[in-house]
């Protein structure tokens, strides 16, 4: 990989590999409209555009973050438009409030509470391709009109949460020799001269190789190896970035605090994990829905907007603020001293492992219950034929595999245990640091996995094993 690197067509070439995809995928979604949600249902399963962006995409890289790190960045094309216009653009500094990190949350939570729970971008190819096409117009608009990578470093919501997922992974971008760095005369990697060269240069998100210490931020564009390498031709030890091996869960063990808007981000992924994974069986998906379903006929919300709106806003803040805090209160209750803001940002940590590997069992399941509709997706790519066929009854799908099932039992519940083993490892770990004298009162600490794990790995085994 890192001589790979040194080309000056990769990644490059597989960023316009993505981008064509990305072209079609929107064509071939709006080729594909329905006001229905029944027969959208089973159109976004026949639609190829659709099939591919939720039930593959989306999957495919949450669990190549959680073991690679943020490699999706690195072929992404938004990276490759949002460079290509900031150098014909303004060159604005992003003030204070972009940097913070609070519009990539305010735009998870938009996507989240009205294109998904609202829209159904999710559901009908159509939304998706103005979603797909209004991510592409606010990618180029903030190129043109901030400096550097400013979208990929402090708008991007997927970038943001790969990010979080990253801090897992057991490979990661630092120096091969830091004191290669430390006698470095030009530092082409970060110097301003480098900012909007095509290919080598410095680093877009304002990293300096010879200091990048976690996973979170960096986009392994390995810009910073050509520049290195460019500048540096025929000297011994150049380049010296690279994408390295590392410790497994490295960058959670770091307990390097989240910022409020990380932890608010976090919050919310937390609700959707436990979403995604528990309306996969009927029990827990009636149990989980009981309260929205019936705050919103409370309230007499009628139209989708309000109910969408009212749905989203139980289940990805008021329920996850109650698993969040509950651990908080029975320690305050216990005796024990921790300002909220301080227990928010930095224990929330302990809920990232957890959430990874929920995310990954919903990406298997997702992923291997897609696998009859493949047979129809390409003879009939808009899937509009091949949905009122399965509709009507007559087109029959294949059966999915028989190794699905026992497959997907055991590597589920294999990673939920692992999410619930680094996040115990992770709450030690801060109550030494952050808890002084904490004594018996740090045991309610530990509810975070055990309470938010435990339910994955309850609700698992109960459905997968049939024990209700």
């Amino acid at each position: 990989m890192n001589r790979l690197f040194r080309f000056w067509w990769f990644p490059l070439v597989l960023q316009v590999m993505t981008l064509a995809v990305f072209v079609l995928l929107i064509i071939d979604g709006f080729l594909a409209n329905t006001d229905d949600m029944a027969f959208a249902q089973v159109l976004r399963n026949t639609n190829l555009a659709n099939l591919i962006v939720w039930s593959y995409w989306w999957p495919v890289i949450i669990i190549s973050a959680i073991f690679f790190g943020r490699i999706w960045c690195m072929v992404c094309p938004m990276e490759l438009l949002t460079s290509l216009a900031a150098r014909i653009g303004l060159k604005q500094k992003p003030n204070r409030f972009v940097r913070s990190g609070w519009i990539t949350t305010l735009f998870y939570i938009s996507i989240m509470f009205i294109g998904i729970h609202t829209l159904s971008i999710h559901r009908v190819p159509f939304r998706m391709s103005i979603y797909l096409l209004a991510l592409l117009a606010v990618t180029v608009i903030v190129g043109l009109l901030f400096s550097k990578n400013t979208f990929c470093a402090y708008i991007c919501p997927v970038g943001h949460l790969l990010g979080l997922y990253a801090r897992l992974a057991p490979f990661g971008w630092s120096t091969g020799n830091r004191s290669i760095c430390s006698n470095c005369k030009d530092h082409s990697c970060t110097a301003s001269a480098n900012v909007y060269v095509f290919q080598g240069r410095s680093c877009g998100v304002g990293l300096d190789p010879a200091h990048i210490d976690d996973n979170t931020n960096c986009l392994l564009c390995g810009q910073c190896v050509k520049s290195c390498d460019h500048n540096n031709p025929g000297i011994e030890g150049r380049p010296n970035p690279g994408w390295f091996v590392r410790p497994w869960f490295k960058d959670i063990f770091a307990l390097k605090p989240m910022t409020a808007a990380q932890t608010a981000f976090c919050l919310v992924v937390s609700g959707f994990t436990v979403y995604e994974v528990f309306t996969e069986w009927k029990v827990t998906k009636n149990l989980l829905l009981w309260m929205p379903d019936n705050v919103n006929m409370w309230l007499g919300t009628g139209n989708t907007w309000s109910h969408g709106l009212v749905k989203s806003l139980i289940l990805f803040v008021f329920l996850p603020a109650i698993v969040w805090l509950s651990p908080y209160g029975l320690f305050r209750l216990a005796g024990g001293k921790l300002p909220i803001k301080k227990f928010l940002c930095i224990f929330g940590i302990a809920f990232i492992p957890i959430m990874a590997s929920a995310h990954a069992v919903k990406a298997m399941l997702k992923t291997t219950s897609r696998i009859p509709y493949w047979e129809n997706a390409f003879p009939d790519p808009v899937g509009v034929m091949t949905a009122r066929g399965i509709l009507d009854k007559s087109l029959q799908l294949a059966c999915i595999p028989a190794w699905r099932e026992p497959v997907v039992t055991v590597l589920s519940l294999v990673l939920v245990c692992c999410g619930i083993a680094v996040s115990t490892v992770a709450i030690h770990k801060l109550t030494i640091t952050h808890i002084h004298n904490s004594g018996h009162r740090a045991w309610a600490l530990y509810l975070i996995p055990g309470f938010y794990g435990g339910a994955f790995a309850a609700m698992i085994c109960m459905w997968r094993l049939n024990l209700m």
